[in-house]
C-alpha cells in the first residue's frame, strides 16, 4: 500500500512538472512579468493600444516573461503562445482579430501569436514586423523600443495598411462613378417616399375628431416617466391632446430594460504568426 502511494505521489508530481504555466493576466494591454519596458513607455504603448482598440475595433496585448523553462517546460514558443492566447481570450470573440506580442526574455525568443479571424498569408504580413520593427532593436538592447516598433508595425503593416493602387483606371472610376450614382438616388427616393408617407400618416390623424368634444386638431407625443435600467423595466405613455378642449388620451407603453453590453474577450486562435530570435 506504502509502495502504491509513493508511485502515485511520483506520478502526480511528474505530472505537475510537465504542465504549463500560465501567469494571470494582469493589464488589458501591457503584461510586463520580465521587467523589460521603461514606465514612461509602458504608459504610451498602454494609452496606443486603448486607441488601436477603439478605432480598429482589435486588441494587442504584449506579454513579457522570463524562460520558457519556468512557464512552458518541454513546449515550444509556438504552441506556447497559442495556448496562452486562448486561455487569456484575446479579442473579440465575434470578429477575432486579436494579437498577442509574446517575448521569452532568458530564452531571446519572441513570437506574434493571431486570432483566428485573420484569413490569407498573414504569416507574409507579420514576418516583417518581427525581422525588421522589432530584432533589430532587441539586438540593440533596446527591448521597450523593438516591443512599441513592433505595434506600430502590426498598425500599419496589418491593422489599417496604406491603401495600395489608389489610382483606379479611368474605366473603374466611371463605372464606381455610375454604381455611386444610383445609390444615391435610391438613397434619395426613399427618403423623399418616407417623407411623403409622414405626410400623410400626419394630416390623416389630424382629421380625426377628439373622443371628448369630437374637434379636429390632435396632437400626439411619447414620455418616458421611468427610465429603463439594467435591472428593471421602464414605462411611458403615449398622449393624444386636442388643441380645441385640452383633452388627453394616454395610453402607457413599456420600455424594455438595458442589456448588458457583452464583454470582448474570449478570442481565439488557431496558431498563426511569426517568430524570431535576438
Amino acid at each position: 500500500m506504502t509502495r502504491l502511494l509513493a508511485l502515485l505521489t511520483a506520478l502526480l508530481f511528474a505530472g505537475a512538472a510537465n504542465a504549463q504555466t500560465y501567469p494571470a493576466r494582469t493589464n488589458l494591454g501591457v503584461n510586463d512579468f520580465a521587467v523589460m519596458i521603461d514606465s514612461d513607455t509602458t504608459i504610451r504603448l498602454t494609452q496606443k493600444l486603448d486607441q488601436i482598440a477603439q478605432d480598429h475595433d482589435t486588441e494587442i496585448v504584449v506579454v513579457t516573461l522570463s524562460s520558457l523553462q519556468f512557464y512552458a517546460q518541454d513546449t515550444d514558443i509556438e504552441t506556447y503562445g497559442w495556448a496562452l492566447f486562448n486561455d487569456w481570450g484575446i479579442g473579440n470573440p465575434e470578429t477575432n482579430t486579436g494579437i498577442m506580442v509574446l517575448v521569452f526574455r532568458d530564452d531571446r525568443a519572441v513570437r506574434i501569436v493571431l486570432g483566428e479571424g485573420y484569413e490569407g498569408n498573414v504569416r507574409n504580413v507579420v514576418t516583417p514586423v518581427v525581422t525588421e520593427d522589432l530584432l533589430p532593436n532587441f539586438r540593440a538592447g533596446e527591448y521597450a523600443m523593438g516591443i512599441e516598433a513592433a505595434v506600430d508595425g502590426l498598425l500599419v503593416r496589418l491593422i489599417d495598411p496604406p491603401v495600395r493602387n489608389a489610382a483606379p483606371t479611368d474605366a473603374a472610376e466611371t463605372e464606381r462613378s455610375n454604381t455611386l450614382y444610383y445609390v444615391l438616388g435610391g438613397i434619395v427616393a426613399a427618403i423623399a417616399a418616407l417623407i411623403g408617407f409622414n405626410k400623410r400618416n400626419t394630416a390623416k390623424f389630424k382629421a380625426q375628431p377628439c373622443s371628448s368634444c369630437g374637434k379636429t386638431g390632435l396632437s400626439k407625443c411619447r414620455e418616458v416617466l421611468c427610465e429603463a435600467t439594467l435591472e428593471q423595466d421602464g414605462h411611458g405613455e403615449t398622449r393624444i391632446t386636442c388643441a380645441a378642449c385640452g383633452h388627453v388620451d394616454a395610453t402607457p407603453y413599456t420600455i424594455p430594460k438595458i442589456e448588458p453590453e457583452a464583454p470582448k474577450g474570449g478570442g481565439q486562435s488557431k496558431g498563426d504568426g511569426a517568430t524570431g530570435k535576438w
